[in-house]
């Protein structure tokens, strides 16, 4: 009997825990990993260390290089191939070789699309010099790296105040660097932060040295040997730089499965079940080019994270191995959680804002309150803690937290608390450990629930 034959197109994140996963599933199979770059298996997240320099080597971020891979997991891998069609019907796809310039058609029993996203970058920000740059690839960061160590001094402008912008702040700032920051409409992390808290974070920052302008960016100016010589804003300023660093969001690479007739989601996508399995037979897709289910509203949502991308490499990899033997693999909804580290300070959130709750339709309630990050007798700092909850049944459905420490964890607690329906008064009865060395004896997110507790029953 032939080998079962998966094929993975994407080697980043999410392909390589397919293809992992897939080899434990199956022995025997023919397992093929095709990657258009020069690199697999690494953590994008810890990029602004090494652009910084307090990672010494890109080595340190790479989990696995091509041929440690391949031989761990007994899976082909094939660097600077570029998966360009997909025919369903016959179950082959056509790969594009960079280095020879040519194709080949491959059969498969099962495919794996692990494309990822793309930074977007908007037409009026687009240029041939090698001074605008983004953030998305690791060769992104060698260069960014490379040019910090040039010119050790030097002046960048950060279009987009996102979490890849605020990455770039904390790199170059680290670095040495004069920052400026282009924040549209003044806010930071604004699909993260309601306004109050965005503003916080907006002072600190400012505190820390950094230059932040509520404009947008509408030009560059480019002289003739691609030397970059100022962004031009919205209000008719020329902010003179060295460096342009893009982050004005990603959009994901579905045009491969686009084109090959598989549904995505309208915003951008593709889409998926509980099994990673597209509409397509045979086909699955996991990563950040998939659209998850959100938790608490239950519609689709692009929610690109690391985490999402590794449990779902996971899932596409066994359903896509198993031949419809064994134990299939299944995920269900996400909670949108994050956290960046920025100018000193951890930013988390989890679930909605209030924000985008009520634009949702949701009817919303938010308390904020300052406290502690730990206890009185041991080293502590201020906790900014903005909990969001509706107004029907009191159920928790986002956090926000800021301070220099004790943010990101306590983002963890509220995330399990939102997949498991807890109301407010879940959270006001939780059992929070009290040591004077250690831990506060009211905890932030106590006393917050407290305060919303009080909110909710005024309403």
């Amino acid at each position: 009997m032939p080998r079962r034959r998966v094929i993975i197109v994407g080697g980043v994140a999410a392909g390589p825990a397919a293809a992992a996963e897939a080899r434990r599933t199956d022995p025997e199979a023919e397992i093929i990993l095709i990657e258009k770059g020069s690199d697999i298996s690494y953590s994008a997240c810890e990029m602004p260390l090494f652009i910084a320099g307090h990672i010494g080597t890109d080595e340190r971020l790479v989990r696995f290089d091509a041929a440690s891979f391949s031989k761990r997991f007994s899976v082909e891998v094939r660097l600077h191939s570029e998966a360009i069609r997909i025919d369903p019907a016959s179950r082959h796809i056509d790969v594009s070789h960079q280095q020879s310039s040519g194709t080949e058609t491959l059969w498969y029993d099962a495919l794996v699309l692990a494309t990822g996203v793309r930074a977007h970058v908007p037409v009026a920000l687009q240029a041939a010099s090698h001074h605008v740059m983004t953030l998305r690839r690791l060769e992104d960061a060698r260069l960014l790296r490379g040019r910090i160590e040039k010119d050790p001094t030097g002046h960048v402008v950060v279009v987009g105040a996102g979490y890849v912008g605020l990455d770039g702040v904390e790199a170059f700032s680290r670095a040495g660097w004069r920052v400026t920051l282009l924040a549209p409409r003044g806010r930071v992390l604004p699909s993260g932060l309601d306004a109050g808290m965005s503003d916080y974070l907006y002072r600190w920052l400012e505190n820390q040295g950094i230059v932040i302008r509520s404009e947008r960016a509408t030009g560059l100016d480019v002289s003739p040997d691609g030397r970059i010589r100022a962004v031009r804003t919205d209000v008719g300023e020329r902010i003179g730089c060295d460096l342009v660093l893009v982050a004005t969001g990603t959009v994901p690479n579905d045009e491969l499965a686009r084109r090959a007739g598989i549904a995505c989601h309208e915003a951008g996508g593709i889409s998926v079940s509980d099994s990673m399995q597209t509409s397509v037979p045979a086909v699955f897709a996991c990563g950040d080019v998939v659209a998850h289910t959100e938790l608490i509203s239950g519609a689709m949502h692009h929610i690109p994270l690391a985490l999402n991308a590794f449990r779902s490499g996971r899932v596409a990899g066994r359903n896509a191995a198993r031949g419809g033997k064994g134990r299939a693999l299944r995920m269900g909804p996400v909670v949108h959680a994050a956290a960046v580290s920025v100018g000193g300070m951890e930013v988390a959130h989890t679930g909605w804002t209030l924000e985008a709750a009520s634009a949702a339709g949701m009817d919303a309630v938010a308390a904020d309150v300052r406290h502690r990050s730990a206890s009185s007798n041991a080293p502590n700092s201020l906790l900014y803690v903005r909990l969001v909850a509706t107004r029907k049944d009191r159920r928790i459905v986002g956090g926000q937290l800021i301070g220099q420490e004790g943010a990101a964890q306590r983002i963890n607690v509220l995330t399990a608390l939102i997949r498991s329906g807890a109301t407010v008064e879940d959270v006001y009865a939780m059992d929070y450990v009290y040591t004077p060395r250690l831990a506060p004896a009211h905890d932030a997110l106590f006393v917050a629930s407290r305060q919303l507790q009080k909110a909710l029953d005024v309403g």
